[in-house]
């Protein structure tokens, strides 16, 4: 996949889902072709949402908070245009960002406007159904972040 909307247009012509696949070379020498819903998988467990690459992030500052709310932008465009993206995904992404006190404090001490991004994106899945959380205080929870990222 390497232009958003590009299954959309593929699901109109074709009168049904396109079966959509990403490259995994993390190995040069043994590229495998992945589903893209087990490729997005494996980026959101093994970097979006792993601990190690968010606090590598935090030592960037402003921008590596930047960094996590462009993570969410995309995460929710592949949601927005494939469907490839599970409420699990979202979860652990919301869970390692907002849910963690530090990475959130992090977030609004370094980047408001990128927590108040990550908010926004996230409410936005769930309103268009992308999302359907595990919690019930999402609503107020993301609400109350960007109010804090507003002050």
């Amino acid at each position: 996949v390497d232009a958003p909307g590009r299954s959309a247009a593929a699901a109109a012509s074709l009168g049904r889902a396109p079966d959509l696949v990403m490259l995994d070379v993390t190995d040069p020498r043994r590229p495998r072709a992945r589903p893209l819903d087990v490729a997005l998988a494996r980026i959101v467990r093994g970097r979006a949402a792993n601990l190690r690459f968010i606090e590598g992030q935090m030592r960037h500052g402003a921008r590596g908070a930047a960094e996590l709310a462009e993570t969410v932008d995309r995460l929710v465009d592949f949601a927005e245009t494939t469907g490839a993206v599970s409420s699990a995904q979202f979860d652990l992404v919301h869970d390692a960002y907002l849910a963690d006190p530090r990475v959130r404090e992090f977030l609004l001490r370094e980047n408001p406007e990128a927590a108040r991004a990550i908010a926004e994106r996230l409410e936005s899945a769930r309103r268009k159904g992308l999302w359907h959380p595990r919690r019930n205080d999402l609503e107020s929870d993301l609400s109350e972040l960007r109010a804090e990222a507003s002050l």
